[in-house]
């Protein structure tokens, strides 16, 4: 699979896990998208949260270790993956000194970088990563729903119901992280990929539920009934069809120089 393709390309996932495009990364590391046919060494996903970005990665590399700036969320990472070939710490993406010099071969970051301070970050990146590693961003932008008219409830719950109650860097993922910068030469960025579900309006608003942003908004609003308006709105509007639901992703792709 071949990233510089302009052919959109749909990533249908069996959970609500929608940033699990890890194999994908593996291939690309591993040569121009094609399979590999060998585990690579070492990988590092840094603000890996609770760990649903890192372990799939143990799939395709022989250790993998998990970085995240929250105890709480490595907590819940230990306790939620035995895989011998992965671990977890707690540390800030900005000093990762506990990995040596030139001994990995990816980076990931998947939907953390607007969290990061870049500058301080790609230094630690240029200095752990093989000659010839790669370091991947990724993520995912606002959801788009097949219908202009339930699009228009979510849209509306986004940008009115919640307004004031997002973080300021919401504004990244707003943009798909389009002023963020690789430090590499020649880095690319891919938009070829989209996440796809049908879900039931139960499922869009268990989704909804999940924000950053109604859980401060249910705090001030310990009452409120939006979501289940938007529930009765969605089964009114879809009937007994399943809701079409897409994201759109981002995928920035840098490489450090490999030994002359």
């Amino acid at each position: 699979m071949k990233l510089t393709s302009n052919k959109r390309i749909t990533v249908s996932l069996r959970t609500r896990d929608i940033i699990s495009i890890t194999p994908v990364c593996h291939h690309i590391v591993a040569g121009d998208g094609a399979v590999c046919r060998f585990r690579l060494d070492s990988a590092v996903d840094v603000g890996c949260g609770t760990g649903l970005s890192t372990r799939p990665l143990c799939e395709h590399f022989r250790h993998v270790i998990g970085v995240d700036v929250s105890e709480t969320q490595i907590k819940m990472a230990r306790e939620a993956h035995a895989q011998t070939n992965l671990s977890f710490e707690v540390s800030e993406a900005e000093r990762l000194t506990f990995i040596h010099d030139d001994s990995t071969d990816l980076v990931t970051v998947a939907q953390a970088i607007h969290w990061i301070d870049q500058e301080p970050f790609y230094k630690e990146v240029e200095r752990i990563l093989k000659p010839g590693g790669s370091l991947i961003v990724y993520g995912y932008g606002n959801c788009v729903l097949d219908n202009d008219k339930g699009n228009q409830v979510i849209q509306r719950f986004y940008r009115h119901d919640l307004h004031g109650y997002w973080d300021s860097r919401r504004r990244h993922i707003d943009n798909l992280c389009q002023e963020v910068r690789l430090l590499f030469p020649g880095w690319t960025r891919n938009s070829d990929f989209v996440i796809q579900y049908r879900w039931t309006a139960a499922e869009v608003v268990g989704y909804l539920s999940t924000w950053s942003a109604w859980q401060s908004y249910l705090k001030q609003n310990p009452e409120s009934h939006l979501l289940r308006d938007i529930e009765q709105h969605l089964r009114d509007i879809y009937l007994d069809q399943r809701v079409g639901i897409t994201w759109p992703v981002f995928l920035l792709l840098g490489r450090k120089a490999p030994t002359s």
